[in-house]
């Protein structure tokens, strides 16, 4: 199985939700990157049974070569000297072990053209896996900062600001309206003093009349 799709996949089952939810932004990533490494270590085991099996096959390979040119050459002993029998039995051998290094050098194309898919995946994932960890910590940072502002909007979106404004505006009004009332108990104490002042000035208005009144009499009465 290709072990990039196979990362994919991992990746898709065991990691997407919980990204989707990015509780654990560091966590998550290290989680992913982890992932990669046991894809990456699995190619590489895959890599190097997929050669140990070429190098069979190869030294396979080599054996029926050198086999084929033992029965080719039997087969022209046993025709130098007479001997048809042996010479028949020599080439059966020879077209039987023919065939068997037909099928293994198509067994080795086969291994080799896998050998070299291999190759090029793990130097795909070690490429990826590298940048994954040079970009690991301004990702990290880059996840944080992008919950912050979401969890932000969402508070501000939630938040009703024309009800806090009507509030502060109802607080500002209260505040005025007891300023006007502090003002008012003040123009209100000098009122007073003020009517104190005018009951006594027709206090003494109303005695000066009295004794202005009298004063006659008593000049009378002196006579």
């Amino acid at each position: 199985m290709n072990p990039i799709k196979r990362f994919c996949d991992i990746v898709n089952s065991n990691v997407n939700h919980a990204l989707d939810k990015m509780e654990d932004p560091k966590k998550m990533i290290r989680l992913m990157i982890a992932e990669m490494e046991e894809t990456l270590n699995k190619a590489k085991a895959s890599a190097v049974a997929t050669k140990a099996e070429l190098a069979a096959l190869e030294n396979e390979k080599k054996n029926l070569e050198l086999a084929e040119i033992r029965w080719q050459d039997r087969a022209e002993i046993a025709v130098e000297r007479g001997r048809d029998d042996l010479a028949r039995e020599a080439i059966a051998e020879k077209r039987s072990i023919s065939s068997r290094l037909a099928a293994a050098a198509a067994d080795i194309a086969e291994l080799s053209a896998i050998a070299s898919s291999q190759e090029e995946q793990i130097i795909k994932l070690q490429t990826k896996l590298t940048e994954m960890k040079d970009k690991e910590k301004t990702l990290v940072a880059r996840a944080v900062h992008a919950k912050e502002k979401k969890e932000v909007s969402e508070t501000i979106r939630r938040t009703d600001c024309s009800a806090i404004y009507r509030r502060f505006a109802e607080m500002e009004e209260k505040v005025e309206r007891m300023e006007a009332e502090a003002e008012m108990a003040g123009f209100g104490g000098n009122e007073a003093s003020f009517r104190e002042m005018e009951a006594d000035a027709a206090v003494e208005e109303e005695l000066a009349a009295l004794k202005k009144k009298a004063a006659p009499s008593k000049k009378t009465e002196a006579r």
